[in-house]
Parts: structure tokens; C-alpha cells; sequence
């Protein structure tokens, strides 16, 4: 929440960086991409001064993990088009250890400090990396739990309807936050 009040005080004041600014990312692959799309929606209809996208953490690492970057056919996207320095990132990973969720994670940090992971557990290897994270005290976690525990997959069961619910406190939070200013 603080985090989208910062954003959202640079749009008023005129002192966005860039055009091409990504003001709230979310990312993840799977069933975890389609909560993160709702979510993206939501955030965007609730405060449409925010740049908010929702994308693959495939196709991030396509246009940004490599030397020559994949070319992403039929999509408004490319590695030109976004600046996400500063950008306030939440990944969205059931297992936290998902391979294209975890080198994103890895990979964003070189932009922004403010990545948050969704997952079904504290514990998860994405987690583990972001707690590795050298913050300046902003953050006393990076971490929103399901508490729904390990499954072998992230199938459509339980723990999507677990991080549908943690979404929508999210999304609750940050519109009580911002709206109480």
C-alpha cells in the first residue's frame, strides 16, 4: 500500500520517470497468471493513474533474460516498450519455486525493491530469495502467504481459491490505505 501511494504521489506531482513507466506488475505462469490478470484488473478500474500490467513471467523472461531478446508475436510488448525501475512487482507462485516466477524474481531485482511473491507458504524458494533481499527497513516482509501448504502442482483446487481470498485482502488493504489519504 505504501508502496502504490508512492507511485501514485509521483503521478500527481508530474515526476514519473518515464512514459514507458510500469507502475504495478503482476506476474506469474499458469492458473497463478489468471488471479494475477483479475487482480490486475481490479487494481487498474480502482486507480486508473497507475500504469498496471499483468504478464507472463515467460514471456518477462523472453524480452528481458536474455542477450537477444524473444520476439513476442501478437503481443503489444516488446523489450522496449517498459521501464520497470521502481515498479512495485507481485509474483504470484502456489509453490513459490516455479522456474520462469523464481528467475523473474531473481531478474527484477536489478529494477525495483518492491517485489512481493504470493505463494502457499513463507518458506518458498521465492521467498527465501526475497527475504535475501537488502532492504533500508521499508519492508518488514515480502511475503503474503495462503497458508494452504505444499501441493505436488498448482492445480485448480483449493489454493486458487486460497489466493483468490489473499488477493482480494490485498487489493482491500491498498484501497483502504490510499482512499484513507
Amino acid at each position: 500500500a505504501r508502496c502504490v501511494k508512492k507511485r501514485l504521489q509521483r503521478h500527481a506531482e508530474g515526476t514519473t520517470k518515464s512514459v514507458n513507466s510500469i507502475d504495478f506488475l503482476i506476474t506469474g505462469c499458469e492458473v497463478s497468471l489468471w488471479l494475477a490478470e483479475q487482480f490486475a484488473s481490479d487494481l487498474q478500474q480502482a486507480f486508473p493513474a497507475l500504469n498496471v500490467k499483468a504478464l507472463s513471467s515467460n514471456k518477462i523472461l523472453g524480452l528481458f533474460g536474455q542477450d537477444i531478446a524473444v520476439p513476442t508475436i501478437g503481443f503489444p510488448s516488446s523489450g522496449k516498450t517498459w521501464d520497470f525501475n521502481d515498479t512495485v512487482v507481485i509474483i504470484v507462485s502456489h509453490s513459490g519455486g516455479t522456474f520462469a516466477p523464481l528467475a523473474t524474481s531473481n531478474l527484477l531485482q536489478s529494477s525495483t525493491n518492491s517485489i512481493f511473491v504470493v505463494a502457499s507458504e513463507w518458506d518458498t524458494q521465492i521467498g527465501k530469495q526475497l527475504r535475501g533481499m537488502k532492504t533500508s527497513g521499508q519492508f518488514e516482509s515480502r511475503i503474503f502467504s495462503t497458508d494452504v501448504g505444499v501441493r505436488p502442482a498448482e492445480p485448480c483446487s483449493v489454493s486458487v481459491a486460497a489466493t483468490q481470498q489473499l488477493l482480494t485482502q490485498i487489493f482491500m488493504h491498498v484501497a483502504l490505505v490510499v482512499l484513507d489519504n
